[in-house]
Parts: structure tokens; C-alpha cells; sequence
């Protein structure tokens, strides 16, 4: 017997899919791509040691509308499963199985928590925004570990406790209202959404409400959905390390980066603390980060992870993220590249530059570094210089590092 929440979850999401279903899976993925947690995408971040084998075994735990069939059409030689506990998004995900001939698709309606009950095993789990509307987030979490491969990764999205502040705000209204989700609640919510003033934390950096309140399912999902929590850096790192994984790395850095919000004294002393302090203080200081995408893996895949503190990196094989331009003239050069949350500009010298044109995604960092055009500089100097740029480049979400041959 499904527990009270979990059954009101359920029905919140036959009544109001979301995200909204979309028509056409191929005209999505031609237009927008791949999803970020696609293994097309975020190959190298999830197995920088090269993917465990081609035919992967994806599961899409809470899929929704459409997650799994985009994943499948994007990986033909895969077999994916989504599972969720809605019936009305499975049956639009069934609709683009049917049109586009998903052989590879397989959908069930159930609970992550009975994932184990299949006896099956996974090289990707993709679980994003759901375990966050779970009555207990720790037990989905471990039930997907559970089912994790040895050599697999997890692909996990969590809400930010910075960026919703004026989500919650408002979610304790309209409970005080008695609104909830359904259509007496979405007139309620409609209402007061029209006195939200211009400095309230809801109000977006656009300066406008965000754009997930546009239509009914969006304003249900956010302002009147019966379970949800948020979790700030320390609560990632605590809810990872609980169900004995090991966290490996955000989707994007970028949000995270000291560089692009501090300087002077104050970068150097946030920069000399541990990684998940630094990205703890600029979580708290920028307090615009919603949703926390990240990668999970088991321990003893933890050897893989990029780290800068051993000259291990020297073999590290970097890859300049897509999206990346270099920009400016020979005085003031800049990398940028768009992001969900604005554009990512990085000044960077003339001589960082010369290091990153030599990026070709199969040679080494020792490699590129025994190019003729760096002899002139001692060996401990181009190793420094190299793992400044690197680690830099790295904070910034700029570059990304391989430990060999990529093969997505």
C-alpha cells in the first residue's frame, strides 16, 4: 500500500504531467540535443575512463512524459527503461515509443523504491528531479545504488535550497490558503502570483517570474506540489556519502566557480579551501543556483574523478566543453560560452590561450606540453603552468578531462 504522499504525488502527476509532454522527440532532440544527462552529452563525465560498454543498460527512474524515449532515439544501440509512477506519463512516452519505433524502450509504471524487485542491473541511472519528492530521499537514492553496475554512473538532479528561497516563501501561503494541487488551487495561486512584487525572491534574475510558471502543470510543480525539499552543497555531499557512493563532479561547474564572483584576497582565500567549500560559499553568495545536476558513482570509481593535487592530471586527456569560444584581441582575451544561467566569460593570457589551441581531444596534457613551442620553459614550470590553466579552466567548466580515448 503506496504511503499518503507518494499517492498524492501520483495524482498530482496524472492530473498535471510535467515537465509538459512534448510532440515530436525527434524534433526536440534536432532543435535543443541531447539532454544534459544523455551519455552522448555527458560521456566523458560520467566514464572519463572511457565507457563501460557500447549497449548500455539505462534506466530512467520517475522518466515523466518524455526523458525516456529521448534517450532511447538518442542511443539506438542501448536499452533503456523508464519507469514511473504516472500513468498518463508513460502513456505519452508509449505515444513516442509507438512513432518512433523504439525498439529499445521499455516502460514500467512503479515505484524507484521497488527497483530492485526487476533483479537487474544498470550501467546509467538517470534520476532527475524526483527523488527530491520523495518522503524519504535517502531510501530512493540507496535503491538506485542498489542497482547500480560496478563500473556505472548516476545521473541525479536535486533542487537548490539558494535559488528556491522565494519558492518556499510562497508555497507557505498558498498552504495557508488552503491551495492545492488542483484547479481550485491553480485560481488561488493564479491570484497571488499577481501581487508577487518585483523584489521578492520568486522573481527571477530576468527580473520576470520564472518561465516555469507560465502554464498550469508548471505552477502546480513549483508553488502547490504536495512533497518537495531542496538542498544546499553540504546536503548533496551528506546525501551521496550516506547511501555509500561517492560524489562525481556537477554537469556544469560554472555555477559553482569562485573565479567568476570573487577576486583579489578573497579568491585566494576561498580558492585554498576544499572543492565542496568552495562551491558551498558561492552557492550561499550567489544564492541564484535552483537545481543541483550532478554524477554519483561507487567508490572504487572514485580513482577517476579530476583532481590537481598529484601530477596524475599530467595524463589526463582535456576536451574544450561545446559551446566554448575564445573571444577579444591579443590584450584582453575571454572564453565564453552560454549557460542556463547566462553567459560564462573567463579572461584568459595570451600564453593560456597558445595551451588551449594545442587541445585536440586525444593527446595528454604530457603530451601537449612536449610540443616544441613550450621548450623554452623549464620542465616544473610548464608543469605549473599547465596545471594552473587546467584546474582554472576546469573550475569554469570550460575544459573537461578524459582518462583515455573517449568513445561517445
Amino acid at each position: 500500500m503506496e504511503d499518503t504522499v507518494t499517492e498524492a504525488v501520483r495524482k498530482q502527476y496524472e492530473a498535471y504531467s510535467y515537465p509538459p509532454p512534448i510532440e515530436d522527440a525527434e524534433k526536440f532532440l534536432n532543435k535543443w540535443g541531447p539532454l544534459t544527462c544523455d551519455p552522448k552529452f555527458a560521456g566523458i563525465q560520467l566514464w572519463p575512463e572511457g565507457r563501460p560498454r557500447q549497449d548500455l543498460r539505462i534506466l530512467c527512474a520517475g522518466c515523466g512524459s518524455s526523458q525516456a524515449p529521448l534517450i532511447a532515439l538518442n542511443n539506438p544501440d542501448c536499452s533503456v527503461l523508464g519507469i514511473d509512477l504516472s500513468e498518463a506519463s508513460l502513456a505519452h512516452s508509449n505515444r513516442h515509443r509507438d512513432r518512433h519505433g523504439l525498439t529499445n524502450l521499455e516502460l514500467r509504471q512503479m515505484s524507484l523504491l521497488n527497483v530492485g524487485t526487476l533483479h537487474r542491473s544498470f550501467d546509467l541511472i538517470i534520476c532527475t528531479g524526483v527523488l527530491h519528492h520523495l518522503p524519504d530521499p535517502d531510501a530512493g537514492l540507496k535503491a538506485l545504488a542498489d542497482v547500480l553496475d560496478p563500473s556505472g554512473s548516476m545521473a541525479i538532479m536535486l533542487y537548490g535550497k539558494s535559488g528556491r528561497a522565494g519558492v518556499y516563501l510562497v508555497q507557505d501561503i498558498l498552504r495557508r490558503l488552503g491551495a492545492g494541487p488542483d484547479a481550485e488551487g491553480l485560481k488561488v495561486a493564479r491570484e497571488l502570483l499577481k501581487f508577487v512584487p518585483s523584489h521578492h525572491y520568486l522573481i527571477s534574475a530576468t527580473g520576470k517570474l520564472p518561465n516555469d510558471l507560465a502554464d498550469d502543470a508548471g505552477i502546480v510543480d513549483m508553488l502547490l506540489h504536495p512533497q518537495d525539499r531542496a538542498y544546499s552543497v553540504p546536503d548533496v555531499m551528506k546525501f551521496v556519502e550516506t547511501a555509500g557512493r561517492v560524489f562525481f563532479g556537477w554537469n556544469d561547474n560554472a555555477p559553482y566557480c569562485a573565479d567568476r564572483f570573487l577576486g583579489g584576497e578573497m579568491l585566494e582565500k576561498v580558492l585554498a579551501l576544499p572543492a565542496a567549500e568552495q562551491w558551498a560559499v558561492i552557492d550561499n553568495l550567489n544564492v541564484l543556483i535552483d537545481r543541483h545536476d550532478f554524477f554519483v558513482r561507487k567508490p572504487q570509481s572514485a580513482r577517476f574523478a579530476t583532481r590537481f593535487d598529484t601530477d596524475d592530471y599530467l595524463s589526463y586527456v582535456p576536451l574544450v566543453r561545446s559551446g566554448v569560444k575564445l573571444a577579444g584581441d591579443v590584450n584582453a582575451l575571454i572564453l565564453t560560452r552560454a549557460s542556463p544561467q547566462g553567459e560564462v566569460v573567463i579572461p584568459i593570457s595570451r600564453s593560456e590561450a597558445l595551451l588551449l589551441e594545442q587541445i585536440d581531444s586525444s593527446r595528454s596534457i604530457s603530451e601537449i606540453l612536449s610540443h616544441p613551442m613550450f621548450a623554452r620553459s623549464e620542465p616544473d614550470q610548464r608543469v605549473d603552468f599547465a596545471r594552473a590553466v587546467c584546474e582554472r579552466m576546469w573550475r569554469s567548466g570550460h575544459l573537461l578531462f578524459g582518462r583515455a580515448r573517449s568513445s561517445t
